[in-house]
């Protein structure tokens, strides 16, 4: 079966903007598959897609000084699927079968460059070992935020940090996928706030955001609660302190 852009997919809000980093080379080099968002534990086509969702695909160069390629269009083949165009040679892609798949960039009919790539069926979720902070401060006149890598499962939220959590679709042994998952999630805790950033060209999928809020209850812990229709529900605790977090801002 052959799919072309002609078909509707269900996708969350998201800006395009430019750059991207993960994704490959097609078989003979001329055309990068660029994967729009990067998923935190892969870096390229490698690992299976989950079928039935959504990845997000860019034609770009192979080389440096040039990115975009949107005199190409995508065609996939080998199984049931549908590909939206998003403009600027970027495309919404589903697979909807557990087959080998080409992605094939064409410059009008004639076909530039491939790429396989395999689909599955996701056995399940789990998290990914380490959230994202971020701690906002202020010293003197000087206000700033810094970025910093914690253990999951010694996460502990003050005030005035932000934490995103990533959601990793895996196989029957446990190892990451790619694909957008559709995500649904709920605190224990009213005051501390649960969101779903908006995707944007070169950020992380399957992400949410944890933040308490600045009039903050007792310390204790929050439970995170995060669905996913076909492969199941997770569970994780976010500690949360009464007190900002000291932060010096040079």
């Amino acid at each position: 079966m052959t799919t072309v852009g002609k078909a509707t997919l269900a996708l969350g809000t998201f800006f395009l903007l430019v750059g991207c980093a993960d994704g490959g080379n097609g078989d003979k080099g001329l055309v990068r598959f660029s994967q729009v968002v990067n998923f935190v534990e892969t870096s390229d086509f490698s690992p299976p897609l989950v079928a039935t969702r959504t990845v997000l695909i860019r034609l770009e160069h192979t080389s440096v000084d040039q990115r975009g390629y949107p005199e190409l269009n995508l065609e996939v083949t080998g199984g049931a699927a549908q590909v939206l165009p998003l403009g600027f040679a970027q495309y919404a892609v589903r697979l909807d079968e557990e087959k080998a798949y080409r992605f094939r960039a064409k410059e009008g009919t004639r076909e530039l460059d491939a790429l396989t790539v395999t689909a599955k069926k996701a056995a399940g979720l789990r998290f990914h070992s380490k959230a994202r902070v971020v701690t906002l401060g202020r010293t003197g006149q000087k206000t700033c935020a810094k970025g910093s890598e914690v253990e999951l499962a010694e996460l502990t939220l003050a005030p005035n940090q932000e934490a995103a959590l990533f959601v990793v679709p895996v196989d029957g042994e446990g190892k990451a996928m790619l694909g957008l998952l559709q995500l649904s999630g709920k605190m224990s805790r009213a005051d501390v706030q649960l969101d779903t950033p908006l995707f944007f060209e070169g950020g992380s999928a399957n992400a949410l955001t944890v933040k308490p809020t600045l009039a903050s209850g007792p310390l204790g812990d929050a439970q995170l609660e995060v669905t996913e229709p076909l492969l199941g529900t997770l569970t994780q605790k976010v500690g949360i302190a009464a007190n900002d977090a000291v932060i010096t801002c040079d």
